[in-house]
């Protein structure tokens, strides 16, 4: 069961979710659907609704954690599953707490959002490399922190290798989605005519 998009705004709408956060989210499931759609085509198994759905709602509970001090992909995780919708909790989960069991397991939408979320810095598409030159400014304290920040930045470049040696294009082609203006209705076109419709914004 997964919700629709329509469904996916009305739910950050409801829970107050900031306009600043919608916007990023709407930039991570951009990427996510690009990603999707010609992953799909080269022969993935990919849930087109689970992984919109999941990249958009992926910070609903961020603007709660900066209240509250608590993990807000925890947060999202346990919001969903008690509605019902446990597999977008998961790829919420997932966006900070990713586990890869098998590199050569299918891609997951887990895989997708999580490495998607990582080029996104607040709304603008960037390199991994620029991402994490800013999270380490961030949030690099202590060395604790700066490591756990290396090995997930280490992760992510695995998983680039990873999604893009089935891609027909190479991580910079992520960058010019960055034209895209009216985030919404492409999502909303291109979830219905994928992936044919890209070439009328790319």
């Amino acid at each position: 069961m997964t919700l629709s998009l329509e469904e996916a705004y009305f739910l950050l709408k409801k829970e107050k979710t900031p306009e600043h956060i919608i916007r990023h989210s709407e930039k991570v499931a951009l990427i996510s659907l690009f990603i999707g759609c010609f992953l799909k085509e080269s022969g993935e198994r990919i849930d087109f609704p689970l992984l919109v759905t999941g990249a958009l709602l992926h910070d609903i509970k961020k603007y709660e954690s900066i209240l509250t001090g608590k993990d807000h992909a925890l947060l999202g995780y346990e919001f969903m599953e008690k509605m019902g919708y446990k597999r977008i909790g998961d790829i919420i989960k997932a966006h900070i707490h990713l586990e890869i069991n098998s590199l050569d397991a299918p891609i997951s939408e887990e895989e997708i959002v999580h490495y998607a979320d990582k080029r996104v810095m607040h709304d603008k598409i960037v390199t991994l490399k620029e991402r994490f030159e800013d999270l380490k400014k961030r949030y690099g304290k202590n060395k604790e922190s700066i490591l756990r920040l290396e090995s997930l930045e280490k992760l992510n470049y695995t998983l680039e290798k990873r999604i893009f040696k089935k891609l027909p294009f190479t991580p910079g082609k992520i960058l010019e989605l960055d034209k895209v203006k009216e985030v919404r209705d492409v999502l909303f076109k291109c979830i219905k005519n994928c992936p044919s419709c890209w070439r009328d914004f790319i």
